[in-house]
């Protein structure tokens, strides 16, 4: 059964209007809301419910934000059509609380009926939403997305223009490093050589994003060979293997959210997996090399024009959303490193040449990058 949290905090007092904010995914989907987030909270207190990681996220760069944890059953990476299996005594405690806030509006990115029932459950006058299979009937604002298919980033535009907030129109994920800023992590970076970073994140929380751990080495080692660099390794939470380690000048712990996000604002480039860290890093500044396999890089790929998206089409099932039909995800076994290995080289100088990158990691025996 899903762990559902609910906030105690009591509910803003001011006289602005209100607005409720439902993000019940990960840490790349709550990067992706901050355009609205920066910009509605100049006009609204805010109330946004998620997941707990949502509060250790965004608390620093939206302070006056309230956050609310729930744990949404219908969020569950399995299990999540068991309706017997949810706490509804924890859904219906949550719709009791929301109620007892008269919500001004609410705002729901997701295709999703259940969050759009969640917005009508909790008596907001005006409901946005993107609504698909009737869950017009749940909203007062049926929204239809710019184009057919754009990224979620985009959705969160089109939403706060159906608001009529200002700067929609070029507004991009952010998060203010300065703020997570922390001594645990100046104690992590002690001791670098104070060449540029290169920092590695191979986990991802769907078993079939993660590239295999030994084309990583691979990659690395191709790297060490032309770039000059300091590798930091930040394992997931399934941990890295020892040939990823050896390679490592750091092996960082387990770090909490703030600390990742402070970690990730520190250094120069962040290769990974499609997982919340590489949208992190983006939001924070940082050009972002992830390996996607089953999802779709026009919806979800690290905003911003400095990075780079390794994918092909070696699966005719692709996307299939994380959902793979066969024993092993063949769109990352088969992605193997050397079949990637020159477009990431190339990408590498011409972050140099465009100044994104320290010439430095180019290394004097490199130059020139192009």
């Amino acid at each position: 059964m899903p762990e559902i949290l609910l906030s105690s905090d009591a509910p803003p007092t001011s006289n602005r209007p209100k607005l409720l904010v439902l993000e019940f995914w990960g840490l790349g989907d709550l990067t992706f809301a901050t355009p609205l987030l920066r910009a509605a909270q100049e006009r609204y207190d805010i109330t946004l419910v998620g997941k707990e990681h949502a509060t250790r996220l965004l608390q620093p760069t939206f302070p006056d934000i309230r956050f609310i944890s729930f744990e949404a059953p219908w969020s569950a990476y399995r299990g999540k059509y068991a309706l017997w299996r949810w706490n509804w005594g924890k859904v219906f405690a949550l719709f009791r609380q929301l109620r007892a806030e008269p919500f001004d509006a609410a705002v729901s990115v997701r295709n999703d009926p259940r969050d759009h029932l969640v917005m009508l459950l909790a008596g907001a006058r005006k409901r946005y939403g993107f609504a698909v299979w009737g869950s017009d009937a749940f909203l007062t604002d049926p929204l239809t997305r710019s184009l057919p298919q754009q990224h979620k980033v985009e959705d969160w535009r089109d939403i706060g223009r159906a608001l009529d907030l200002p700067g929609m129109d070029d507004a991009g994920p952010q998060l203010d490093h300065a703020q997570y800023r922390s001594e645990s992590v100046d104690q992590m970076f002690a001791g670098l050589s104070g060449k540029p970073i290169l920092c590695l994140h191979p986990g991802a929380r769907i078993g079939v994003r993660r590239w295999p751990e030994a084309y990583f080495v691979r990659l690395v080692e191709k790297l060490r060979a032309r770039f000059h660099f300091d590798f930091v390794l930040v394992p997931g939470p399934e941990g890295c293997g020892p040939a990823l380690t050896s390679l490592a000048d750091r092996v960082l712990r387990p770090l909490t959210v703030p600390e990742l996000v402070d970690v990730l604002g520190r250094v120069d480039l962040l290769l990974c997996n499609d997982s919340g860290p590489g949208h992190i890093a983006a939001a924070c500044g940082r050009p972002v090399i992830p390996i996607f396999g089953p999802t779709n890089p026009d919806w979800f790929r690290p905003w911003g024009d400095q990075h780079h998206v390794v994918i092909r089409d070696i699966c005719p099932w692709r996307p299939c959303f994380d959902y793979c039909k066969f024993a092993e995800p063949f769109c990352m076994t088969r992605l193997a490193p050397d079949r990637v290995w020159p477009e990431i080289r190339e990408h590498l100088c011409n972050l140099i040449d465009r100044g994104l990158l320290s010439r430095e990691f180019a290394g004097v025996e490199a130059l020139p990058v192009s």
